[in-house]
């Protein structure tokens, strides 16, 4: 297991949230900004935090977290992930959206005892789609991502064909999934969804 202080949370919540038509992090959900949820999932395993923010930065600064935004700007999450990796001070780093807030603290633990020599470690499902923003990553994959940028080329799977990666079947994860853990709110019937989830969870 890789200890506290060797590694680093970075928060994804620099998108343009189009179709949400607001900003994503700040969105309510159960009461609570939704990048609160990733914060919390994230607070027990990271000894540093940081937050990838291109849109009302000033907002995110009452956590107490640095707050940054992309060098690189419109490349999706590849840019977002390129700088934090680049100010992060440790080579291990976890990698987290801020639309996910049913990925627990538990799932990324499990994800984290996968870390071997691989230099991305990311769940998949059965049916071998990847879930890129729950994930695992090592500072030294920044030549591979200045090179993806400069062949404009911001698929992360892309990506991933060039350094040490592995995925982890979803299936491993149980008990420590459900059926929504990667569900992703990016427009309002998602967060109509999650709150439908949340309620029905309460009333069990």
């Amino acid at each position: 297991m890789i200890n506290r202080d060797e590694l680093t949370g970075i928060i994804l919540a620099g998108g343009k949230s189009s179709r949400m038509g607001r900003d994503k992090g700040l969105c309510e959900f159960n009461g609570r900004a939704l990048v609160s949820y990733a914060i919390e999932t994230l607070k027990p395993l990271c000894g540093r935090m940081i937050i990838s923010a291109n849109h009302f930065p000033e907002k995110y600064e009452q956590y107490g977290i640095e707050v940054i935004g992309d060098e690189i700007k419109n490349i999706g999450p590849m840019g977002g992930i390129y700088t934090c990796l680049k100010r992060s001070t440790t080579q291990h780093n976890l990698v987290l959206s801020c639309d996910t807030p049913f990925v627990g603290t538990i799932l990324l633990k499990h994800l984290l005892d996968e870390v071997k020599n691989e230099q991305v470690v990311a769940p998949a499902h059965h049916t071998f789609l990847i879930e890129p923003l729950s994930a695992y990553y090592a500072t030294n994959i920044l030549d591979n991502l200045t090179q993806a940028i400069n062949n404009n080329d911001y698929k992360l799977i892309n990506l991933f064909k060039t350094v040490r990666f592995k995925s982890v079947l979803m299936d491993k994860l149980v008990p420590f999934r459900t059926e929504h853990s990667f569900l992703n709110i990016n427009k309002p019937e998602d967060l109509e969804k999650a709150e439908k989830i949340i309620s029905q969870s309460h009333e069990q």
